[in-house]
C-alpha cells in the first residue's frame, strides 16, 4: 500500500490480486450469499483504495484496515431498506425439523450453520466470520469492528452459545432422549 501511495500503479494490482477473492468471500458470507451485492461491496472497497489511498495509515497493518473498510461497506448494506426486508423473509423458522439420521450429515450442517448465521445481528455474524472463517485474532477483529477486545469475546461467546443451542442436533456427543 505504501508503494501505491507513492504512485506505483502496479502495487494496486498486487493488492487486488492478493485480497480481492478473500474480501469477496467475506462480503458474500456477511451479505446472505448475495453474489451481486458482495461484488458491489468489493468494487466499492477497491474504489476507496484507488481514489483515497491516503486514508490508510502506513504505520498500521493493511489486512485489518482493508477488512475494516469491507466490514463497513457490508454494514452500510445492512442499513438499506431493501436488504432489511429481504433479511426478515429469508428463512422460515419452522424449517429446522431435521431427522436424527441426518445429524451426521456434513452438508446439512453447513447449510444449517449458514442459515443460523444469517439470523444473527450483523455484529455477531461479522465477528464470528472474522474469527472462525477468516481466522483473524481477537485484536484484529476489535480493530476491524471498532470495539474493545472484551466486546469481541462477548460477541463470540454469545454467538457460540446460540449456535450450539440451535445446532445441537448435529452434536454427535449429545445423547438423544
Amino acid at each position: 500500500m505504501l508503494l501505491y501511495q507513492e504512485g506505483d500503479s502496479a502495487a494496486f494490482n498486487t493488492l487486488y490480486h492478493r485480497y480481492s477473492k478473500r474480501l469477496l468471500h467475506f462480503a458474500f458470507r456477511i451479505l446472505n450469499q448475495d453474489q451481486a451485492l458482495a461484488e458491489d461491496v468489493l468494487h466499492d472497497v477497491f474504489l476507496i483504495i484507488a481514489e483515497r489511498p491516503h486514508l490508510f495509515n502506513t504505520e498500521k497493518t493493511f489486512k485489518p484496515w482493508v477488512f475494516t473498510v469491507t466490514a463497513n461497506a457490508c454494514k452500510k448494506q445492512f442499513r438499506q431498506p431493501d436488504f432489511l426486508e429481504a433479511e426478515e423473509h429469508h428463512f422460515d423458522a419452522d424449517e429446522s425439523h431435521i431427522s436424527v439420521l441426518s445429524s451426521l450429515d456434513q452438508p446439512r450442517f453447513k447449510l444449517a450453520l449458514k442459515q443460523e448465521l444469517q439470523l444473527l445481528k450483523y455484529e455477531h455474524r461479522c465477528t464470528f466470520i472474522l474469527r472462525y472463517q477468516e481466522r483473524l485474532s481477537i485484536k484484529e477483529i476489535a480493530s476491524i469492528m471498532d470495539c474493545n477486545e472484551g466486546t469481541v469475546k462477548s460477541r463470540i461467546h454469545y454467538t457460540i452459545k446460540r449456535l450450539s443451542t440451535q445446532l445441537a442436533i448435529y452434536n454427535p456427543n449429545k445423547t438423544l432422549s
